[in-house]
Protein backbone atom coordinates (compact mmCIF):
# COMPACT_ATOMS: atom_id res chain seq x y z
CA UNK A 1 0.00 0.00 0.00
CA UNK A 2 1.14 3.76 -0.40
CA UNK A 3 1.91 5.02 2.72
CA UNK A 4 -1.34 7.64 2.23
CA UNK A 5 -3.60 4.61 2.36
CA UNK A 6 -2.55 3.30 5.87
CA UNK A 7 -4.76 3.72 8.55
CA UNK A 8 -3.66 6.80 10.98
CA UNK A 9 -3.07 5.90 14.86
CA UNK A 10 -4.96 6.96 17.42
CA UNK A 11 -2.30 7.41 19.97
CA UNK A 12 -0.74 9.95 17.87
CA UNK A 13 -3.59 12.16 17.81
CA UNK A 14 -3.84 12.26 21.85
CA UNK A 15 0.35 11.51 22.59
CA UNK A 16 0.07 13.04 26.33
CA UNK A 17 -1.21 9.60 27.79
CA UNK A 18 1.03 7.21 26.21
CA UNK A 19 4.10 9.68 26.81
CA UNK A 20 3.29 9.81 30.16
CA UNK A 21 2.79 6.30 30.94
CA UNK A 22 5.87 5.30 29.43
CA UNK A 23 8.20 7.79 30.74
CA UNK A 24 7.22 6.26 34.28
CA UNK A 25 8.18 2.48 32.62
CA UNK A 26 12.05 2.57 33.75
CA UNK A 27 12.47 1.65 30.21
CA UNK A 28 15.85 0.06 28.75
CA UNK A 29 14.95 0.22 25.42
CA UNK A 30 12.00 2.29 23.41
CA UNK A 31 10.84 1.26 20.09
CA UNK A 32 8.50 3.23 17.88
CA UNK A 33 7.10 -0.24 16.00
CA UNK A 34 4.81 -1.92 13.84
CA UNK A 35 2.38 -3.93 12.54
CA UNK A 36 1.76 -1.10 10.76
CA UNK A 37 3.94 1.96 9.66
CA UNK A 38 4.75 4.78 12.46
CA UNK A 39 5.72 7.67 9.92
CA UNK A 40 2.56 7.51 9.06
CA UNK A 41 2.63 10.18 11.93
CA UNK A 42 6.12 11.72 11.51
CA UNK A 43 5.26 14.31 13.92
CA UNK A 44 4.74 11.81 16.56
CA UNK A 45 7.85 10.01 15.55
CA UNK A 46 9.99 13.09 15.84
CA UNK A 47 7.93 14.23 19.46
CA UNK A 48 8.69 10.48 20.53
CA UNK A 49 12.05 10.70 20.44
CA UNK A 50 12.74 14.15 21.41
CA UNK A 51 10.65 13.62 24.81
CA UNK A 52 10.45 9.76 25.53
CA UNK A 53 12.27 9.32 28.93
CA UNK A 54 13.79 7.08 31.74
CA UNK A 55 16.48 6.78 33.88
CA UNK A 56 18.12 3.61 32.33
CA UNK A 57 17.28 4.63 28.84
CA UNK A 58 19.74 2.94 26.27
CA UNK A 59 18.44 3.26 23.07
CA UNK A 60 15.17 5.13 21.32
CA UNK A 61 14.59 2.90 18.01
CA UNK A 62 12.58 3.69 14.82
CA UNK A 63 11.24 0.96 12.71
CA UNK A 64 9.90 1.62 8.84
CA UNK A 65 9.60 0.09 5.96
CA UNK A 66 10.78 3.28 4.78
CA UNK A 67 7.62 3.87 2.67
CA UNK A 68 8.52 7.84 2.94
CA UNK A 69 11.78 7.89 1.22
CA UNK A 70 10.02 6.45 -2.10
CA UNK A 71 11.33 10.46 -2.71
CA UNK A 72 14.31 12.22 -2.12
CA UNK A 73 12.95 14.94 -1.08
CA UNK A 74 10.63 13.96 1.64
CA UNK A 75 13.27 10.96 2.64
CA UNK A 76 15.94 13.61 3.49
CA UNK A 77 13.56 16.13 5.31
CA UNK A 78 12.03 13.52 7.32
CA UNK A 79 15.72 12.26 8.18
CA UNK A 80 16.94 15.34 9.39
CA UNK A 81 13.61 15.91 11.61
CA UNK A 82 14.42 12.69 13.52
CA UNK A 83 17.62 13.25 14.13
CA UNK A 84 16.87 17.24 14.74
CA UNK A 85 14.63 15.71 16.69
CA UNK A 86 16.87 13.16 18.69
CA UNK A 87 19.58 15.82 18.89
CA UNK A 88 17.35 18.77 20.72
CA UNK A 89 16.16 16.46 23.77
CA UNK A 90 16.32 18.26 26.93
CA UNK A 91 19.50 18.64 28.75
CA UNK A 92 17.90 16.78 31.73
CA UNK A 93 16.81 13.50 29.98
CA UNK A 94 19.02 10.00 29.20
CA UNK A 95 21.63 10.39 27.05
CA UNK A 96 19.80 7.44 24.15
CA UNK A 97 21.54 6.07 21.07
CA UNK A 98 18.83 6.38 18.11
CA UNK A 99 18.62 3.61 15.63
CA UNK A 100 16.49 3.67 12.89
CA UNK A 101 15.32 -0.01 11.99
CA UNK A 102 14.23 -0.57 8.34
CA UNK A 103 11.65 -3.41 7.82
CA UNK A 104 12.77 -4.83 3.96
CA UNK A 105 11.41 -8.75 2.83
CA UNK A 106 9.92 -10.22 -0.11
CA UNK A 107 6.84 -8.86 1.03
CA UNK A 108 8.03 -5.19 0.86
CA UNK A 109 10.14 -5.35 -1.82
CA UNK A 110 6.80 -6.43 -4.68
CA UNK A 111 5.55 -3.46 -3.16
CA UNK A 112 8.17 -0.23 -2.78
CA UNK A 113 11.21 -2.31 -3.94
CA UNK A 114 14.59 -2.11 -1.94
CA UNK A 115 15.46 1.54 -3.76
CA UNK A 116 13.58 3.48 -0.36
CA UNK A 117 15.59 1.08 2.38
CA UNK A 118 18.62 1.68 -0.08
CA UNK A 119 17.85 6.19 0.17
CA UNK A 120 18.15 5.83 3.85
CA UNK A 121 21.00 3.71 4.07
CA UNK A 122 23.09 5.75 1.52
CA UNK A 123 21.76 9.00 3.46
CA UNK A 124 23.54 8.10 7.07
CA UNK A 125 26.71 7.99 5.70
CA UNK A 126 26.60 11.66 5.47
CA UNK A 127 29.45 12.76 7.67
CA UNK A 128 26.70 14.10 10.12
CA UNK A 129 24.82 11.41 10.27
CA UNK A 130 26.94 8.48 11.37
CA UNK A 131 26.23 8.61 15.16
CA UNK A 132 22.89 7.33 14.09
CA UNK A 133 22.71 3.68 14.42
CA UNK A 134 20.94 1.33 11.04
CA UNK A 135 20.21 -2.37 10.55
CA UNK A 136 17.57 -4.42 8.69
CA UNK A 137 15.26 -6.84 9.48
CA UNK A 138 14.72 -9.16 7.10
CA UNK A 139 12.25 -12.59 7.21
CA UNK A 140 14.21 -15.69 6.34
CA UNK A 141 12.58 -17.40 2.80
CA UNK A 142 14.20 -19.63 0.31
CA UNK A 143 14.54 -18.10 -2.80
CA UNK A 144 14.23 -14.41 -1.50
CA UNK A 145 16.76 -12.25 -3.51
CA UNK A 146 15.89 -9.09 -1.80
CA UNK A 147 18.72 -8.50 0.81
CA UNK A 148 21.03 -9.79 -2.85
CA UNK A 149 19.29 -6.80 -4.51
CA UNK A 150 19.64 -4.39 -1.95
CA UNK A 151 23.43 -4.80 -1.83
CA UNK A 152 23.55 -5.02 -5.44
CA UNK A 153 22.13 -1.01 -5.67
CA UNK A 154 24.77 0.12 -2.34
CA UNK A 155 27.48 -1.55 -4.39
CA UNK A 156 28.10 -3.19 -1.40
CA UNK A 157 29.21 -7.18 -0.68
CA UNK A 158 27.10 -9.54 1.75
CA UNK A 159 28.96 -11.93 4.51
CA UNK A 160 27.69 -15.13 5.04
CA UNK A 161 24.89 -15.59 7.67
CA UNK A 162 25.14 -16.74 10.88
CA UNK A 163 22.70 -17.23 14.06
CA UNK A 164 20.20 -15.59 11.58
CA UNK A 165 22.60 -12.60 10.75
CA UNK A 166 24.16 -11.19 7.64
CA UNK A 167 26.00 -8.42 7.13
CA UNK A 168 26.27 -5.92 4.38
CA UNK A 169 29.46 -3.93 4.21
CA UNK A 170 29.29 -1.02 2.41
CA UNK A 171 31.77 1.24 0.18
CA UNK A 172 32.26 3.47 2.48
CA UNK A 173 33.52 1.20 5.38
CA UNK A 174 29.85 0.98 7.11
CA UNK A 175 28.35 -2.56 7.96
CA UNK A 176 24.88 -2.67 7.89
CA UNK A 177 23.31 -5.85 9.81
CA UNK A 178 20.78 -7.65 8.54
CA UNK A 179 18.64 -9.99 10.83
CA UNK A 180 16.14 -12.15 9.55
CA UNK A 181 13.42 -13.49 11.51
CA UNK A 182 11.15 -16.57 10.36
CA UNK A 183 7.43 -15.40 8.55
CA UNK A 184 4.36 -15.20 10.74
CA UNK A 185 2.26 -17.01 8.67
CA UNK A 186 -0.84 -16.83 11.21
CA UNK A 187 -1.73 -13.68 10.42
CA UNK A 188 0.02 -12.45 7.41
CA UNK A 189 -1.60 -14.80 5.23
CA UNK A 190 -2.04 -18.81 5.32
CA UNK A 191 -0.44 -22.11 4.04
CA UNK A 192 -2.04 -22.19 1.29
CA UNK A 193 -1.35 -18.86 0.47
CA UNK A 194 2.31 -19.12 1.07
CA UNK A 195 2.21 -22.33 -1.70
CA UNK A 196 1.08 -20.61 -4.69
CA UNK A 197 4.33 -17.73 -4.05
CA UNK A 198 7.80 -18.50 -5.57
CA UNK A 199 9.32 -18.08 -2.16
CA UNK A 200 8.62 -20.44 0.68
CA UNK A 201 9.60 -21.08 4.52
CA UNK A 202 12.88 -23.34 4.92
CA UNK A 203 13.46 -25.53 7.60
CA UNK A 204 15.42 -22.68 9.96
CA UNK A 205 11.97 -20.54 9.71
CA UNK A 206 10.00 -23.16 11.32
CA UNK A 207 8.93 -22.05 14.68
CA UNK A 208 10.07 -24.95 16.95
CA UNK A 209 13.90 -24.20 15.12
CA UNK A 210 13.85 -20.34 14.99
CA UNK A 211 12.20 -20.35 18.64
CA UNK A 212 15.41 -22.07 20.24
CA UNK A 213 17.24 -18.69 20.28
CA UNK A 214 14.65 -17.57 22.98
CA UNK A 215 14.99 -20.25 25.31
CA UNK A 216 16.22 -19.40 28.57
CA UNK A 217 18.63 -20.91 31.01
CA UNK A 218 15.35 -23.40 32.40
CA UNK A 219 14.18 -24.38 29.04
CA UNK A 220 11.40 -21.87 28.59
CA UNK A 221 10.35 -19.94 26.32
CA UNK A 222 8.75 -16.64 27.96
CA UNK A 223 8.23 -13.62 25.51
CA UNK A 224 7.42 -11.60 28.57
CA UNK A 225 10.59 -11.68 29.32
CA UNK A 226 12.45 -11.47 26.71
CA UNK A 227 14.13 -9.01 23.75
CA UNK A 228 13.88 -11.16 20.91
CA UNK A 229 16.09 -8.73 18.66
CA UNK A 230 19.27 -9.41 16.59
CA UNK A 231 20.84 -9.61 19.98
CA UNK A 232 18.75 -12.13 22.53
CA UNK A 233 18.32 -10.21 25.91
CA UNK A 234 16.24 -12.21 28.79
CA UNK A 235 15.13 -9.73 30.63
CA UNK A 236 14.84 -8.37 34.27
CA UNK A 237 11.49 -6.73 33.38
CA UNK A 238 9.26 -7.11 31.28
CA UNK A 239 8.58 -6.96 27.13
CA UNK A 240 5.55 -4.38 26.71
CA UNK A 241 3.50 -2.85 24.09
CA UNK A 242 1.61 0.16 23.55
CA UNK A 243 -1.00 -0.98 20.74
CA UNK A 244 -2.38 2.08 18.23
CA UNK A 245 -5.42 1.97 20.71
CA UNK A 246 -4.17 3.15 23.67
CA UNK A 247 -4.19 -1.12 25.25
CA UNK A 248 -1.16 -1.98 26.81
CA UNK A 249 -0.14 -5.64 27.29
CA UNK A 250 3.27 -7.62 28.36
CA UNK A 251 3.92 -9.61 25.24
CA UNK A 252 2.90 -12.89 25.12
CA UNK A 253 2.48 -12.16 29.10
CA UNK A 254 -1.08 -11.23 29.65
CA UNK A 255 -4.79 -12.42 28.94
CA UNK A 256 -5.54 -10.37 25.45
CA UNK A 257 -8.76 -10.17 26.84
CA UNK A 258 -7.27 -7.76 30.08
CA UNK A 259 -5.49 -4.82 28.88
CA UNK A 260 -4.77 -1.47 30.67
CA UNK A 261 -5.60 1.25 28.67
CA UNK A 262 -3.93 4.43 28.55
CA UNK A 263 -6.58 7.08 28.80
CA UNK A 264 -7.58 5.37 31.74
CA UNK A 265 -4.50 4.92 33.95
CA UNK A 266 -2.58 7.45 35.17
CA UNK A 267 0.92 5.49 35.70
CA UNK A 268 2.47 2.74 34.87
CA UNK A 269 2.31 1.51 38.47
CA UNK A 270 -1.56 1.57 38.05
CA UNK A 271 -1.16 -0.21 35.39
CA UNK A 272 1.20 -3.14 36.25
CA UNK A 273 -0.95 -4.10 39.18
CA UNK A 274 -4.17 -3.68 36.88
CA UNK A 275 -2.31 -6.78 35.04
CA UNK A 276 -0.93 -8.07 37.95
CA UNK A 277 -4.08 -8.83 39.31
CA UNK A 278 -5.20 -11.45 36.73
CA UNK A 279 -3.66 -14.87 37.63
CA UNK A 280 -3.29 -16.00 33.81
CA UNK A 281 -0.84 -12.74 33.44
CA UNK A 282 1.48 -13.84 36.39
CA UNK A 283 1.31 -17.30 35.25
CA UNK A 284 2.12 -16.26 31.52
CA UNK A 285 5.16 -13.87 32.66
CA UNK A 286 6.41 -16.80 34.89
CA UNK A 287 6.66 -19.38 31.89
CA UNK A 288 5.50 -18.36 28.91
CA UNK A 289 2.17 -19.48 26.53
CA UNK A 290 3.93 -23.07 25.41
CA UNK A 291 3.51 -24.13 29.43
CA UNK A 292 -0.16 -22.44 29.28
CA UNK A 293 -0.77 -24.82 26.17
CA UNK A 294 0.62 -27.91 28.31
CA UNK A 295 -1.79 -26.63 31.14
CA UNK A 296 -4.84 -26.52 28.68
CA UNK A 297 -4.28 -29.82 26.94
CA UNK A 298 -5.11 -31.61 30.01
CA UNK A 299 -9.08 -30.74 29.08
CA UNK A 300 -7.99 -29.09 25.50
CA UNK A 301 -5.92 -31.68 23.54
CA UNK A 302 -6.07 -29.23 20.57
CA UNK A 303 -4.04 -26.94 22.56
CA UNK A 304 -0.87 -29.04 22.28
CA UNK A 305 -1.52 -28.56 18.48
CA UNK A 306 -2.09 -24.91 18.52
CA UNK A 307 1.16 -24.47 20.29
CA UNK A 308 2.92 -26.87 17.44
CA UNK A 309 1.37 -25.65 14.97
CA UNK A 310 1.15 -22.02 15.59
CA UNK A 311 4.47 -20.46 13.98
CA UNK A 312 4.77 -17.37 15.83
CA UNK A 313 4.51 -17.34 19.58
CA UNK A 314 2.92 -13.24 19.20
CA UNK A 315 -0.31 -15.26 18.08
CA UNK A 316 -0.38 -18.13 20.06
CA UNK A 317 -2.15 -16.52 23.77
CA UNK A 318 -5.09 -14.78 21.67
CA UNK A 319 -6.00 -18.72 20.49
CA UNK A 320 -5.54 -20.39 23.35
CA UNK A 321 -7.51 -17.74 25.28
CA UNK A 322 -10.21 -17.41 22.26
CA UNK A 323 -13.12 -19.04 24.26
CA UNK A 324 -14.63 -18.58 27.89
CA UNK A 325 -14.16 -21.95 28.86
CA UNK A 326 -10.78 -22.36 27.98
CA UNK A 327 -10.08 -19.33 30.38
CA UNK A 328 -11.86 -20.53 33.31
CA UNK A 329 -10.55 -23.92 32.72
CA UNK A 330 -6.39 -22.03 32.76
CA UNK A 331 -7.81 -19.42 35.70
CA UNK A 332 -8.86 -22.35 38.17
CA UNK A 333 -5.75 -24.34 37.14
CA UNK A 334 -3.33 -21.27 37.98
CA UNK A 335 -5.31 -20.59 40.71
CA UNK A 336 -4.94 -23.97 42.14
CA UNK A 337 -0.76 -23.82 41.11
CA UNK A 338 -0.52 -20.48 42.81
CA UNK A 339 -2.43 -21.61 46.09
CA UNK A 340 -0.16 -25.11 46.25
CA UNK A 341 2.99 -23.09 46.28
CA UNK A 342 1.41 -20.75 48.70
CA UNK A 343 1.70 -17.24 46.69
CA UNK A 344 -2.44 -17.41 47.05
CA UNK A 345 -5.12 -17.98 49.16
CA UNK A 346 -8.67 -19.05 47.73
CA UNK A 347 -11.72 -19.63 48.57
CA UNK A 348 -12.57 -23.68 48.09
CA UNK A 349 -16.74 -22.73 47.32
CA UNK A 350 -15.96 -20.39 44.88
CA UNK A 351 -13.23 -22.82 43.24
CA UNK A 352 -15.85 -26.09 42.92
CA UNK A 353 -18.78 -23.32 41.43
CA UNK A 354 -16.16 -22.53 38.77
CA UNK A 355 -15.22 -26.18 38.66
CA UNK A 356 -19.19 -27.68 38.85
CA UNK A 357 -19.98 -24.92 36.06
CA UNK A 358 -17.10 -26.09 33.32
CA UNK A 359 -18.44 -29.67 33.93
CA UNK A 360 -21.89 -28.47 33.28
CA UNK A 361 -20.50 -26.82 29.50
CA UNK A 362 -19.58 -30.57 29.19
CA UNK A 363 -15.31 -29.99 29.68
CA UNK A 364 -13.68 -32.96 30.29
CA UNK A 365 -12.22 -32.33 33.66
CA UNK A 366 -10.71 -36.18 34.15
CA UNK A 367 -7.44 -35.15 33.88
CA UNK A 368 -6.92 -33.15 36.52
CA UNK A 369 -4.89 -34.58 39.28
Amino acid sequence: MSLTRLTRYSVARDPAPVMRLMNGMGLWKAVLSGGGEPMVEPEFCEQFVNEIDSPNLEEIELITAAHFAEDEKEMRRRVRALVTAWRTRAAGLAQANFTIRISLDWFHAQRIGVEPAARVIRMLGEDDLRDVGCYIRSVLLEDDLTIVKLAESLGATLSEMSDYQQEILLPDGRTILVYFKNLIVDGRMNQRKLSRLPISLPTQSRADVFGKRFVNEVGKQVPARTYNGPQVKHLDGLACLIDDDGKVRILEGNDPNRCADVRKTDDWQEAIQFLYADPLTVYLVDNGPQELASLLAEAFPESARLAADTNQLYHLTELLLAKPDRRLYATLRVLETHAAEGRISVEQDLMERGWAMLAQQGVDLSGRS
